[in-house]
């Protein structure tokens, strides 16, 4: 699997959403759903500082590319364990490909065998799997992780389906299929409007998205706030 998930890093200029949604399918489902690579096929995401970090879930997160095929790529970061522990979770509409480019911490990623995988991470590790798939992330003890994020497509984090619990995302998925294929970007609105639709018939119940009070000092850093107030 590395020689081909090179080329694919090292081509991520012509990569598109379909070659990204294809390539993560076809590995998590041969059990590649962790790899490592060498560090300078990565981008060092400390060059992209003029993108402001966003907090959202446990984690704060910039993206700094969307194509129009709804490709796109960013940064998390991930808080120390003694911070928080991320909840697993699954993301219904998007597939990824998570590079750790700094720090240390534990990925857990359900595999095409249906069981949980849990990988102590370090740069240059891979994690990857296919949208809807129970994950979870943590950084180390002392310092978080901060990872590069190609998704497919991006799901802004209002989007009602952005993220939900695995419990949850199974009733919803055996009730509403539809709401659980691979999403191209312009299909986004509508299936937010399905989904709300649904909630307001009482048919669906989904969690509301928390923010945790975690990584103001990386935010001061980069002048997020400075850059809102403006």
């Amino acid at each position: 699997m590395t020689d081909t998930l090179l080329h694919l890093l090292t081509n991520r200029e012509a990569l598109t959403k379909d070659q990204l949604d294809q390539f993560v399918q076809a590995q998590w489902q041969r059990g590649n759903h962790f790899d490592h690579v060498p560090l300078d096929v990565l981008p060092d995401y400390k060059n992209f500082e003029s993108f402001s970090w966003e907090k959202i879930d446990c984690m704060l997160t910039k993206i700094v590319k969307q194509q129009a095929d709804g490709l796109s790529f960013g940064f998390d970061m991930f808080p120390p364990k003694s911070a928080a522990k991320g909840d697993m979770h699954v993301h219904p509409l998007s597939s990824r490909l998570i590079a750790v480019l700094e720090g240390y911490g534990t990925a857990i990623v359900q595999t095409c065998s249906g069981k949980m995988a849990k990988k102590e991470v370090g740069p240059g590790d891979i994690i990857l799997f296919p949208h809807a798939t129970p994950h979870c992330f943590w950084g180390a003890e002392e310092e978080p992780m901060v990872v590069e994020v190609l998704l497919g497509p991006y799901v802004p984090f209002e989007h009602p389906l952005h993220t939900i619990s695995p419990n949850r995302a199974k009733r919803i998925n055996l009730a509403f299929p539809e709401l659980f294929q691979p999403c191209e970007v312009q299909e986004l609105d509508s299936l937010a409007s399905r989904v709300v639709e649904l909630q307001k018939q009482g048919l669906i119940e989904l969690e509301e998205n928390h923010v945790m009070d975690w990584g103001d000092e990386f935010i001061y850093e980069s002048g997020g706030l400075e850059a809102e107030a403006n």
